[in-house]
């Protein structure tokens, strides 16, 4: 069908274009064609329910801007070939149907796995960093090199530029030889981490050489300059001082004819002297009739002492923070490494001006020495005629003799049958031990136990009552931020704190908690369980109500006639009214909203004033630019009729919901009309009739009369006809 125009005529309102009539039944016609066509037709675009489709084969659909414009969906912009998303911080997603994927190419992407179609291997030809962990669960195979930036780890090792370093402290051999098919050689000089090796001689730049636990011998004489040291030993000329605070001679004798000197001790014939004015045990007991001594393997700190040897327990042999294992032969230069030992071919070895350390046993012809010292069986001599051990312990399991003064296993004694701590205290933590009962003062002391009171100036200590003085206060005061702490605590032999809790300990006693003069009680949170509080004022000095800043209930709350319980409030005498009702002229405000004090007029309602107060109002409520009426009257008459009338200078526009009802007949119908002015002319359009009849029952028309737009109705017959409308009008 071809489009039926309509006809406008040539000026408004001129009488030449189509009569509303006509003209609504083109557009009818019009759209009766469009909604009986499955879709529309561009020539080339075809457009059928939610479907557009290209008409010519195999033709593209092309969604082509202007200019700088672009393809915009709800969400998505296509602009050139890049998809955008247009909402903010908005993901773009490209999601299958069912347990479909999305592929590219022969690239498919399935929920977070990544696969070929074609089940060939996927290339990324460009560099591919990953910030997070990289696990591969199959075979890894590197075709070029692998290239590493140095300080790179593998486990522990961490490979740097001419160096392999472990970050747990061991790079071990196993068992196995380290092994070259070439010959492992080092010229004179060479080094080996801080280790220089030259003929005869073995230099370390660090200053420090370890032979780890393994022995150190030589048939030859071991000479090191004065401050070297074994173990945690430095000899000295004159001194032999352990770094670890203890040295040790195993179970052989130390004598000598001077004066021995330990710390602020001073060892001599028949006295201990003490140049700080005590001298101390620590916790261990002093107790001997005869001769010092210990067992092989007693130990003082790290260090073991056995027959002929002293060990340490924390095994330390430092080649850096690295340690060497191999349980096979090292050579170098001259000089072979092997199980125990180090034989230089050119029979002589030197550590130059280096340190010699070992935590295993060195040996070495009686005789040898170490600066002005000489170790021959049994002894150690000083060319100089001092030997000092400095600010260190002296340790021997056999005896040590100091002039008249011997040490031996638990005791010391003196061959003058004198023994003096001149001035000096003596001071123990262990157990003192004498012939019978000592007194010291008005204490008696038998094995440490004191019998009778101890006094500690205005404090008692007797059995296990501890008092004060008369009249003295006991005060146990913490220091700092300590706390006094007693597990239990009776006060009075009437009332007990125990953990949390404070009770009364007599049957029946009541638990009475007093402020002294105007001072009050305070609670800061306060929780009773039981009981009644009767004829007692709360908040007041004589009984009265009580006042509360919050009112805490946790279940129902009754108030004689209503009951609170959660989020309701109701009432509790049966069909009972709940009544809200404010003092005098005062209203009820429910969040935010004020109502009214009394009862409106029948059929009205409720209207706010925009602040929170609420009024009674009469239908046909006033909005901002509108208003909304209805009535109803009955026209009787097929001459035209006035059905409703508004103000020209107060209204705009109005449209009618018209129901009418011609009774006589059984005949009824609803129609629309919106009605409008331009201060001169009034202007109609009836539309949208339904009714059970062939045509209308009545005609609508409208115009101006004494400053009023009428609606006007002609009806189709002269019966009685009801009519009953409601009318939105719209100001100026």
């Amino acid at each position: 069908m071809a489009q039926l125009v309509l006809n406008v005529g040539s000026n408004a309102n001129d009488g030449t274009g189509d009569t509303l009539r006509d003209a609504m039944i083109k557009v009818n016609t019009n759209f009766t064609e469009v909604f009986g066509s499955a879709g529309f037709d561009l020539t080339t675009i075809s457009v059928t329910g939610n479907e557009i489709t290209a008409t010519r084969t195999n033709d593209d659909i092309v969604f082509k801007p202007a200019g700088t414009g672009t393809v915009v969906f709800p969400a998505i912009t296509f602009n050139d070939n890049n998809i955008e998303g247009t909402r903010s911080n908005e993901d773009i997603n490209i999601l299958p149907a069912g347990t479909g994927n999305v592929v590219f190419g022969a690239i498919q992407i399935a929920g977070t796995t990544l696969s070929s179609t074609d089940s060939t291997a996927i290339n990324i030809n460009e560099g591919l960093i990953v910030d997070g962990t990289l696990n591969v669960s199959g075979s890894t195979t590197f075709s070029g090199s692998i290239s590493a930036g140095t300080g790179s780890t593998v486990g522990n090792l961490t490979l740097a530029n001419g160096s392999i370093t472990d970050s747990s402290g061991a790079i071990s051999f196993g068992n196995e030889n380290l092994t070259t098919t070439g010959t492992l050689t080092a010229a004179t000089g060479s080094t080996l981490g801080n280790l220089t090796l030259a003929n005869g001689s073995i230099t370390d730049s660090s200053g420090a050489i370890s032979f780890g636990n393994e022995n150190l011998t030589t048939t030859g004489t071991v000479t090191a300059a004065t401050a070297s040291t074994i173990g945690n030993l430095t000899l000295a000329n004159g001194s032999i001082t352990d770094s670890g605070g203890s040295i040790s001679f195993g179970d052989e004798n130390l004598s000598t004819t001077g004066t021995l000197v330990v710390g602020n001790v001073t060892l001599s014939s028949g006295s201990i002297i003490d140049s700080s004015g005590a001298i101390s045990f620590g916790n261990e007991n002093l107790t001997t009739t005869g001769t010092i001594s210990a067992e092989t393997n007693s130990t003082i700190g790290n260090l073991t002492l056995a027959d002929g040897s002293i060990t340490d327990s924390s095994g330390a042999i430092s080649f850096g923070n690295e340690n060497l294992t191999t349980t096979g032969t090292l050579v170098v230069g001259n000089v072979t490494l092997s199980s125990g030992s180090i034989i230089d071919s050119s029979g002589a070895i030197s550590f130059g001006n280096e340190n010699l350390t070992s935590t295993g046993t060195i040996n070495s012809a009686t005789g040898s020495t170490i600066g002005n010292l000489t170790l021959a069986n049994g002894s150690i001599t000083d060319s100089s005629g001092a030997i000092s051990f400095d600010n260190e312990n002296l340790t021997t399991t056999g005896t040590l003799t100091t002039g008249t003064l011997t040490l031996g296993s638990g005791s010391i004694t003196d061959s003058s049958g004198a023994i003096s701590f001149g001035n000096e205290n003596l001071t123990t933590t262990g157990t003192l031990t004498v012939d019978g009962t000592a007194t010291l003062g008005a204490m008696t002391v038998s094995s440490l136990n004191i019998t009778g009171t101890l006094a500690v100036d205005n404090l008692n200590i007797f059995d296990s009552t501890i008092s004060s003085d008369s009249n003295a206060d006991i005060r146990l005061e913490p220091g700092g931020t300590g706390s006094v702490i007693i597990d239990s605590l009776t006060i009075d032999d009437n009332i007990n704190i125990t953990d949390n809790e404070i009770q009364t300990t007599v049957s029946n006693s009541n638990l009475t908690i007093s402020a002294s003069g105007t001072g009050q009680v305070s609670i800061a949170k306060a929780d009773i369980n039981s009981g009644t509080i009767d004829g007692t004022a709360i908040g007041a000095s004589t009984p009265a109500a009580g006042t509360f800043t919050t009112l805490t209930v946790t279940s129902a709350l009754t108030l004689e006639g209503i009951t609170l319980d959660d989020n309701t409030v109701k009432t509790n005498s049966s069909n009972a009214n709940l009544e809200l009702t404010g003092n005098g002229t005062g209203s009820v405000s429910i969040s935010g909203l004020t109502f009214p004090t009394s009862d409106g007029s029948a059929n009205q309602f409720m209207k706010t004033d925009g602040s929170g107060n609420l009024a009674f109002a009469t239908a046909g409520a006033t909005l901002n630019h509108s208003d909304i009426a209805d009535a109803t009257t009955t026209v009787a008459t097929s001459t035209t009729s006035v059905l409703n009338t508004f103000a020209v200078g107060t209204y705009r526009s109005a449209k009618y919901f018209v129901s009418i009802a011609d009774a006589t007949n059984s005949r009824f119908e609803i129609v629309e009309a919106n009605v409008t002015h331009d201060g001169t002319d009034a202007y109609i359009s009836q539309f949208g009739s339904t009714t059970d009849h062939t045509g209308p029952l009545a005609i609508f028309t409208a115009d101006i009369n004494s400053g009023n737009v009428r609606l006007l109705t002609t009806n189709t017959s002269s019966d009685s006809c009801v009519f009953k409308f409601q009318r939105i009008a719209i100001d100026v």
